[in-house]
């Protein structure tokens, strides 16, 4: 059986947030597995070029422009999956913003921006995408989290809220959909080698406490995050839901 059984042949995916870091990491991992890929991110340009390395393994890829804060965006984004492939197996939600402001200091209008694409980005989608797994009795839908929503540091209020949030609607979700063949799983990873994290780790104070809370003492790589969504994406996790999975380095063991 062998890699067979993480195998990912003839299953649709769907990853936003794709055309960098995470994201593009993720498409080419589940490509590599088998699958055709759904592109979405707003940089069009980025996904192009993803979509053509993901046609060079074999697949097929769908590159869409998309803001994941934009509802109709959204469904524009479902209905152009379900016309070119007919159905999605595996949602990645993936596209996400950071920040880091003292709480006093934070303005509505950027707690409402941060909550619009770090979580009603992820409602829109699973909901968008989510009847069609709903109909067909199958689906896998995969949310990057953070180590922030359970394990935060300060300066980042918005940020954990928002992804604390998609660890409740993670376990919420999984409960009601159990029987329905949809699996609703998370990742925690803590920070990673992305241009999210580059600002914190050009800062000498701030990266020495990201030091002093990863007992690997480095930044995570994106490739290390391809293998466990690669895992929950596949048929042989079916029995796998609800789960927070950390990927922190040993953040959250102290």
């Amino acid at each position: 059986m062998g890699l067979d059984l993480f195998s990912l042949k003839g299953k649709v995916a769907v990853v936003t947030g794709a055309s960098r870091g995470f994201g593009r990491a993720i498409a080419l991992g589940l490509a590599e597995s088998g699958a055709d890929v759904v592109l979405a991110a707003r940089t069009v340009s980025a996904l192009e070029e993803l979509a053509r390395e993901i046609e060079g393994l074999g697949r097929r890829a769908l590159p869409v422009q998309a803001d994941m804060g934009d509802a109709a965006a959204i469904d524009r984004l479902a209905t152009a999956t379900i016309e070119t492939f007919g159905k999605v197996d595996i949602l990645v939600n993936n596209a996400g913003v950071g920040g880091s402001l003292p709480f006093l200091n934070i303005a509505a209008d950027e707690w409402q921006r941060i909550l619009d694409i770090n979580l009603k980005g992820y409602v829109l989608c699973t909901q968008a995408f989510g009847k069609y797994m709903f109909k067909a009795k199958y689906g896998r839908v995969i949310n990057i989290s953070s180590a922030m929503g359970e394990y935060p540091l300060p300066y980042l209020t918005h940020y954990a809220a928002s992804k604390g949030a998609i660890n409740a609607l993670t376990k919420s979700l999984a409960q009601e959909w159990a029987t329905r063949g949809i699996t609703v799983n998370a990742i925690a990873p803590s920070y990673f080698e992305t241009d999210m994290v580059k600002e914190s780790k050009e800062n000498e104070q701030a990266n020495a406490l990201i030091m002093s809370r990863t007992p690997i003492k480095r930044y995570g790589k994106v490739e290390e995050l391809v293998g466990l969504v690669n895992y929950l994406a596949c048929d042989n996790a079916s029995y796998m839901t609800g789960a927070v999975i950390p990927l922190d380095g040993g953040w959250s063991a102290g």
